[in-house]
């Protein structure tokens, strides 16, 4: 059995449709872009608060379609249903982009607007989300228009990629490009940009209201059909036999025939449904995750004199999605068909394996970009020892196994102990060399220290009253570096100088960050930005050094009464300062998952589902979405102390789902559904068809 051949033309209403999923999809992918550096960077949340508050805004945009449904399918109708969210949509990117531009707001008021708008554009698209694609659907008669209703799915996503793909370039470069409000950034205008957008959306739908074709919503269809499950489930627990063939038939003494098919229907579909959500957990983090990734790369095309954004890397996503959606017939689906892969539930599977592979990769670039870290066998311990001094410094030790090493002037040098108890005091004699002539004991120091087992201990030569002195830095070395990838600097310094303030660290970019001496006093390794810095003092530049991501950093400063201040840096496990293009490998495998799933899953979802509750079934599959997003809210409040891990850890839950998907689809039976355009209640009959011989969309 084959669907009928077209002879009936392609409603023009639908062009409507597309062009205003496009001017949304532009602005929802735009601001999504840029949201969690507009978190990170002006509302002063931390990386792990930002990421929980993007997921939990997709959660909501996500969630929000299962009231849409509701209001489409048994109320309002899908065109009223679309107008009326558009517009609470648009008056939360107003809301947003007024918080941005609130700078003499204190911040927990910019927090609350910022956190209002967000809230009234989850509102807004995920009331819209569930009725856009099926009102676009309602616009065909099936099965004679199957064939240009593939067509619509593929325009409609289309449209998503294009807008998706203008606005994640675009939106990064106002936001970053121009300068407004006292700031270096712009995201007013960025926001402003993607509100406008929105506008044109909804004038775009309202163009076409004489066109549509505008299906009466059917009172309580959805709660119909829960009500339908929860009194076949009841009626299954009363009775304890049942001569039904399926225990939803129990209902049929209540509801009507159709009712209890579309039901069956409907669980049906709904039961591959809980294979999707890890996937969206791993999708939406392109957004976030990812995103914080390529903060902490090199983006700088010199050639051009340009440089990519951290959030402007998502640009490749749409881009090469658009490609891969062009050639869905002619060479990807027939790739995958020579490796059996034909049928809606395998290209979803094979999707999944693609999610996989692309976190891994993700795994194994953050790794690199972190580097190796220092670990201290259980059973030795090590000791490190700066010199403080403008002279040599020799140490003699019996104890240790060494004789006649020389520490140069702010020099350091390391040894490695095997301690015989869990912690072994240790002698230690140096000598400084006669040329520290401004010390009046600059003899033979005979000192103890401490050295511990798994663990490394620092010391610092310097003096007190004329008096030379061996100090231990009060803290144990803290080698693991923080999950933000940000380099970790403790600064040490002469006593006389350690609570300083006309010493100060400052930033020689854009941002403007310093540090005064004196909030290192304590000695412990501090969190900073990375990038290029100056000491000055008192005014003058003293030096320049720079801070690479996810690297250790000493700073060793010394006061000479007749010079000022003098310094070295020290970086230990240092990191790799990769170039952003290294995340391309990743994104390719996530587009080829994203791009197979979203479109495979949309007509799927659509065909498979009766035509009373194609609304229901869409605002379901968002659902999915949302869940996913929420997995990623949960992980992210557990505070996996490594992002690596992490990575493995959704890899882990992404092959596991793989293959519940393969088990949740080995006895799947494919259907189809007669949809006519005549929308009279009493004609308007479902006919069931089994597919499993039949391809509807013929791949």
């Amino acid at each position: 059995m084959e669907p009928t051949k077209n002879k009936l033309k392609s409603p023009k209403s639908v062009w409507f449709i597309v062009c205003q999923e496009l001017c949304e999809r532009f602005n929802y992918y735009g601001l999504r872009t840029i949201l969690v550096l507009y978190l990170t960077s002006i509302l002063n949340y931390s990386n792990d608060e930002s990421t929980m508050i993007y997921h939990g805004f997709i959660f909501l945009s996500y969630f929000m379609p299962l009231f849409g449904a509701i209001l489409g399918d048994s109320y309002w109708g899908k065109f009223k249903t679309i107008m009326r969210l558009s517009i609470v949509y648009a008056l939360g990117n107003i809301i947003l982009t007024g918080a941005s531009m609130a700078n003499d707001f204190t911040l927990d008021n910019q927090r609350f607007i910022a956190i209002v708008g967000l809230i009234c554009i989850a509102l807004g698209t995920g009331g819209i989300k569930p009725c856009a694609c099926t009102f676009g659907g309602d616009q065909f008669q099936l099965p004679e228009q199957q064939d240009q209703l593939t067509k619509f799915f593929n325009r409609f996503i289309t449209a998503i990629y294009i807008g998706s793909l203008i606005s994640t370039f675009l939106a990064p470069e106002l936001r970053k490009s121009v300068q407004c409000f006292g700031r270096d950034t712009c995201f007013p205008l960025a926001f402003g940009v993607l509100s406008l957008l929105m506008i044109t959306a909804i004038v775009i739908f309202i163009l076409g209201r004489n066109l549509y074709v505008k299906r009466k919503p059917e009172n309580h269809v959805i709660f119909k059909t829960f009500g339908c499950i929860f009194y076949a489930a009841h009626k299954k627990i009363i009775l304890s036999t049942s001569n039904n063939d399926h225990w939803l038939d129990n209902a049929e003494n209540k509801y009507s025939k159709i009712e209890v098919s579309d039901t069956k229907a409907a669980l049906e579909v709904l039961y591959t449904f809980i294979a999707y959500p890890l996937f969206w957990a791993l999708y939406e983090q392109q957004g976030s995750r990812w995103t914080l990734q390529a903060t902490l790369m090199n983006g700088k095309i010199e050639s051009v004199g340009w440089e990519i954004k951290p959030d402007q890397i998502q640009t490749i996503h749409p881009l090469l999605a658009l490609l891969l959606i062009l050639s869905f017939d002619h060479i990807l689906y027939p790739f995958l068909a020579k490796f059996g892969i034909r049928r809606p539930l395998q290209k979803i599977i094979f999707s999944n394996f693609m999610a996989v592979l692309a976190f891994i990769l993700a795994a194994v670039l953050h790794y690199k970009i972190f580097g190796d870290s220092t670990v201290i066998p259980t059973t030795k311990g090590q000791f490190v020892v700066y010199n403080g001094f403008n002279c040599n410094a020799r140490i003699l030790s019996s104890s240790l196994w060494v004789d006649n090493i020389d520490i140069d002037p702010l020099g350091s040098t390391k040894f490695k102990y095997t301690p015989k108890s869990d912690e072994d005091i240790v002698n230690i004699k140096l000598k400084l060399n006669k040329s520290c002539n401004s010390y009046v004991n600059y003899g033979n120091l005979n000192t103890n220290i401490t050295v511990s087992r798994g663990e490394s201990i620092s010391y610092f030569l310097t003096s007190s009253k004329k008096e030379v002195k061996l100090r231990r830095i009060n803290h144990y070395d803290d080698f693991i570096k923080p999950k933000n990838g940000y380099p970790s600097l403790r600064i040490i310094t002469d006593d006389d100088i350690k609570k300083d303030e006309s010493i100060v660290l400052v930033t020689t970019g854009k941002n403007h960050l310093s540090y005064n001496i004196s909030s290192f006093a304590n000695e412990n390794f501090k969190q900073v930005a990375f990038g290029n810095y100056s000491l000055v003092h008192r005014g003058g530049l003293v030096s320049n050094i720079y801070l690479m991501p996810a690297t250790i950093y000493t700073l060793v400063i010394r006061n000479d009464h007749d010079h000022g201040p003098e310094l070295k840096l020290y970086a230990t496990d240092e990191g790799n300062y990769l170039h952003i293009l290294w995340q391309t490998p990743q994104y390719v495998c996530m587009i080829i998952a994203d791009v197979v799933f979203i479109a495979t899953t949309i007509e799927f979802s659509f065909t498979e589902a009766p035509p009373r509750i194609k609304s229901f079934i869409s605002a379901c599959y968002s659902m999915t979405q949302s869940i996913g997003n929420l997995i990623v809210v949960i992980v992210s409040a557990l505070s996996i102390r490594q992002q690596v891990h992490e990575y493995l850890f959704y890899s882990g839950l992404m092959l596991a789902n793989t293959f519940l998907l393969i088990y949740l689809s080995h006895n799947y039976k494919y259907k189809a559904f007669r949809q006519r355009l005549n929308d009279n209640e009493d004609n308007d009959k479902n006919i069931i068809v089994n597919q499993n011989e039949i391809q509807l969309d013929g791949k």
